[in-house]
């Protein structure tokens, strides 16, 4: 006689393995699972096109997490020596934000230089302007931390990068940080180039958002 039901008391400690359960199906959930190890999760990534100057992310932070990592690999310019920068996009409209923004900068490419930086963006490589090229160990990699986006309170960051000078005379190693004090609820950013120059995209050009748990 089958049973469509089994009383819990029946069934032993640990008798239920792998091979009992679909390990490919989708299981829902309504308590609180423990013993899972804490880390980063994979919220999107987006592929950075050519003929690109400007684009935007929306979408990426919410209450699910208060603190997120984003990686972008060979975000260079191709015209000129230039720079990237980020502007926080409110929650409410996916509208930018456009002022109170501060960055200071330590960089090392030869010799030790700062920087700081105030108004209208966080500037990714403040030391100085990036090689114009394509190739994707020139272009920088950047390693960028948004801490408490989505609440109505300063936005702060840190950014570690690694890039070939405009003069392509050095490689420098840049540690960036810095906040916006417009105290609004951020919901995505918009990356964008100076005088419209294009992203360089042949080899990585890739970026990649995740959450750190609660």
């Amino acid at each position: 006689m089958s049973k469509t039901q089994i009383p819990t008391a029946g069934i032993a400690d640990d008798a239920v393995g792998n091979t009992k359960l679909d390990l490919t199906a989708n299981y829902a959930f309504t308590g609180t699972i423990t013993g899972v190890p804490s880390g980063l999760t994979k919220i999107s990534s987006y592929t950075i096109g050519s003929s690109t100057s400007e684009f935007n992310l929306n979408g990426i932070f919410t209450t699910t997490y208060d603190h997120y990592m984003i990686l972008a690999s060979g975000l260079g310019v191709t015209s000129s020596g230039g720079y990237w920068s980020i502007r926080l996009n409110k929650a409410s409209d996916n509208s930018h934000i456009t002022s109170n923004y501060t960055n200071t900068s330590l960089a090392y490419g030869g010799g030790t230089t700062g920087a700081q930086r105030d108004g209208g963006a966080w500037r990714l490589s403040s030391a100085t302007n990036n090689y114009p090229v394509t190739s994707g160990e020139q272009a920088p990699m950047l390693q960028i931390t948004v801490f408490a986006p989505f609440l109505s309170m300063p936005t702060k960051f840190t950014n570690f990068s690694h890039y070939r000078d405009s003069g392509n005379s050095a490689w420098y190693t840049e540690m960036n940080m810095g906040h916006n004090t417009d105290n609004t609820s951020v919901g995505g950013l918009n990356f964008n180039s100076d005088s419209g120059q294009n992203a360089a995209t042949s080899e990585v050009s890739a970026i990649t958002v995740y959450g750190f748990q609660k």
